[in-house]
């Protein structure tokens, strides 16, 4: 397949949108992935690690 089959292959595709689960999915991941950010540097002010 080439390069230009491809491009126009993917032209055609429609953009399909995102199902309730899937927004909640990625809402809930971002949740946790930044309060755990939140929580690592706290700990790491308070108690850093190494010299």
């Amino acid at each position: 397949m080439s390069d230009q089959d491809l491009r126009a292959e993917l032209n055609r595709t429609h953009v399909e949108p995102l199902l309730p689960i899937e927004k909640k999915l990625i809402g809930w991941s971002l949740g946790i992935g930044v309060t755990l950010l939140v929580l690592l540097a706290a700990l790491n002010r308070y108690w850093p690690v190494g010299s």
